[in-house]
């Protein structure tokens, strides 16, 4: 089995997204998607890495450029931090459930005071990644009372309404990333010197899609720092993805509940089996409200 590695922009990255849209199979985690095709796997990573293996991997790969490739980073480096940022105040945010087929989109900013970022620490927050959902709803329940925080979820019917409008998901969470940061730095007094972004998409192409939504809100821009692996730079990221994904897990506990029906997590083999399982109680229009209806997931059930 052949492998193929390229270094790709990140503009690159989102053409490969749409190109690569109805052949998504899953999005592992750290990834932007996982695609199949007659020739090859195609996994894209939020590194900008894309890793083409299979039997014939040049033929995805050479649309795209050369395995020597490479293009300069335009995430703002930890330099450009304060070396001691780790113990200033500061907002993190950070999101999930962009590659879940049945599951909302979750969007959190919060606001860790210097004086308690050690009482964060002493309580064992770290990225949600890490831990299990039993351990990210008590850890939630801890941090609430202590922090300030704006979580915005995003029900899979509006996720489809704007993915019909034009917008990617990219796109969404730039939009519910400033509409979250407008709501917390409204709180906030004095506004807050440090807002780190774990990114998820470079800083041009953020604002740029800011700017093109057709309904214009204001922009928070100021002491805005995008950064990869953001959880490892500051705790209040990390605080983001625990309360982010404790309101992602209740969410799906609560939908679940009330269809009398467990939605599994995710976009793996086990969704397409509860689809095809859980379309048949629905009709298509409520089916498709209760999922991203634009993942590969939706042929393999409807076929």
């Amino acid at each position: 089995m052949a492998t193929i590695t390229l270094t790709v922009s990140q503009e690159k990255l989102e053409k490969m997204y749409l190109h690569y849209s109805k052949h998504i199979v899953k999005i592992p985690n750290h990834t932007l998607f996982q695609a199949k095709t007659a020739n090859c796997t195609i996994t894209a990573y939020l590194s900008k890495k894309v890793v083409f293996q299979g039997k014939s991997p040049e033929v995805e790969a050479k649309q795209w450029g050369s395995s020597a490739q490479s293009t300069p980073k335009t995430t703002i480096s930890h330099s450009q931090l304060p070396e001691q940022i780790a113990t200033m105040s500061a907002v993190g945010c950070d999101e999930v459930g962009t590659g879940d087929y049945f599951g909302p989109l979750v969007v959190c900013c919060a606001y860790v005071p210097q004086d308690q970022i050690k009482k964060l620490q002493d309580m064992g927050v770290k990225d949600s990644k890490a831990l299990k959902d039993s351990e990210i709803l008590h850890l939630a329940k801890q941090i609430e009372p202590y922090i300030k925080h704006q979580v915005l979820i995003l029900p899979n019917q509006k996720y489809n309404e704007m993915i019909d409008r034009g917008m990617n998901a990219n796109s969404i969470k730039a939009f519910l990333h400033n509409q979250a940061l407008l709501k917390l730095t409204a709180s906030l007094n004095p506004y807050p010197e440090y807002l780190i972004m774990d990114e998820f998409v470079n800083e041009r192409k953020y604002f740029e899609y800011l700017t093109q939504l057709p309904k214009q809100s204001p922009i928070i821009k100021d002491h805005l720092y995008f950064i990869q692996k953001g959880e490892s730079v500051h705790i209040a990221v990390a605080a983001a993805s625990i309360l982010a994904r404790a309101s992602f897990v209740k969410y799906m506990s609560i939908m679940s509940k009330k269809l009398n029906f467990e939605l599994p997590k995710g976009a793996g083999d086990p969704v397409d089996v509860a689809g095809r399982r859980l379309i048949q109680q629905l009709n298509t229009q409520q089916f498709k409200d209760l999922t991203k209806w634009h993942f590969a997931n939706t042929k393999k059930i409807i076929k």
